[in-house]
């Protein structure tokens, strides 16, 4: 009888010790798939094979949270659990304390749910079923040993997603470095005013590089070329068109092309760059501080604004953006003339389309009361300043969702 006893003993121990051997096996397998970084997809199929072919299980659907929740790989279900959504199926799943999870009136009883945690968050939950007695493994040690490789599974898998995520994040950061710097490359440096007129930009730029661009140059002491500008998207696709823009403007500058000859071969620079991709709008004018003119063309942009004695005129004759048509569909120019004192202060959208905390727009009609009453006192710095903190006041704890450039010009004679 001893004998008997010792050797059922000695055969359970075996056959418990060949369980954990094959477990092992197991282990080391799926390890190996993830270690030779196989995609995604192979090892949920090592998964489902694992389980299917060598647990014996008649029933398996993972459901997995990458952002949202979707069902990898099903088999053996009953139909109308495999067509539900997984939030449909969550709605029925509560969790504990213990991160144990209630069993849902769609559960059968043949039916296991194990969850898997990551980070304190629900990452994704496989329902096992209808496993079958075999003499590889005890059926006891099944749902927890699918429980083991479920958690190793999903969890690489993750670590995965993350890790990609951290490296597509780094090289976004870098190339929004490299758009930053290319940006700063294309804006005039040293702005300086004569006994004829005053200068002065400010440029704060937003989290994610856009494509603003202003530029000031002087073709003698009393007249200049005056420009500002925004391309549509950002980043440094944004970055490269602008510098692209920016190369093209002082080529066809050096020619002396007249004014409207000018916008229109921009036009079709833009068109060969950007390829019906990106557009720019564009306001140029050429300043004469001596006979006291401006002539200028707004190519789409938001209008500049002369200040005058506490009176604005927004300068908004020319066309369209530039690379929003072949041909441009119309095109005027317009020839203002101005007193001594007078300012004119260009802009882009980053102003305008700042947003307060009730979601309301600061608006072209706000801006131009706020030039009409302290643009003519002070210095043009002073007046910037003052605008800025105008706008942070406005927009409270809500950020600026673009980049704020300013350009401003003032007749001293």
């Amino acid at each position: 009888m001893t004998e008997k006893i010792m050797s059922e003993t000695t055969e359970k121990l075996n056959w418990e010790l060949q369980s954990k051997k094959l477990q092992m096996h197991w282990l080391l397998q799926i390890t190996k798939a993830i270690n030779y970084n196989l995609p995604s997809e192979q090892l949920y199929k090592i998964y489902e094979s694992v389980i299917k072919d060598h647990l014996h299980a008649g029933k398996l659907s993972l459901f997995v949270n990458e952002g949202s929740w979707k069902q990898v790989l099903s088999y053996g279900m009953k139909e109308e659990l495999s067509k539900l959504q997984p939030e449909k199926l969550l709605e029925e799943l509560q969790m504990s304390s213990t991160k144990e999870i209630s069993a849902p009136s769609w559960l059968e009883k043949d039916e296991s749910i194990i969850p898997v945690y990551h980070n304190e968050q629900l990452l994704a939950y496989s329902i096992v079923g209808n496993i079958k007695s075999t003499h590889d493994i005890p059926v006891r040690e099944v749902v927890p040993f699918i429980h083991t490789i479920t958690n190793i599974i999903v969890v690489a898998i993750e670590n995965k997603r993350l890790n990609l995520q951290a490296v597509e994040q780094a090289a976004f950061r870098k190339e929004l470095e490299l758009a930053a710097e290319m940006q700063d490359m294309l804006f005039p440096v040293g702005l300086k005013g004569n006994e004829w007129f005053d200068v002065d930009s400010v440029y704060l730029p937003h989290q994610q590089v856009g494509g603003d661009y202003y530029d000031f140059i002087s073709l003698n002491d009393y007249e200049h070329i005056f420009c500002m500008a925004d391309v549509s998207g950002k980043g440094m696709a944004a970055a490269l068109l602008m510098s692209n823009f920016q190369a093209n403007l002082h080529a066809l500058i050096k020619n002396k092309l007249p004014l409207k000859e000018l916008v229109t071969e921009l036009n079709a620079c833009v068109n060969k760059s950007a390829k019906g991709e990106k557009f720019i709008t564009f306001f140029i004018g050429i300043i004469n501080f001596k006979s006291h003119t401006l002539q200028y063309i707004n190519a789409g942009h938001n209008p500049p604004v002369l200040c005058e004695k506490k009176s604005v005129r927004v300068l908004n004759k020319g066309t369209t953006g530039l690379g929003m048509f072949d041909e441009l569909p119309f095109l005027n120019d317009e020839t203002v003339t101005f007193e001594k004192g007078a300012s004119v202060f260009c802009y882009t959208d980053g102003i305008t389309e700042l947003e307060n905390e009730s979601g309301e727009f600061f608006g072209a009609e706000n801006l131009h009361q706020f030039i009409s009453e302290k643009m003519a006192s002070g210095t043009l710095k002073e007046f910037h300043g003052s605008l800025i903190n105008h706008l942070d006041k406005y927009r409270q704890d809500s950020d600026y969702s673009d980049d704020v450039t300013i350009l401003s010009l003032r007749a001293l004679a």
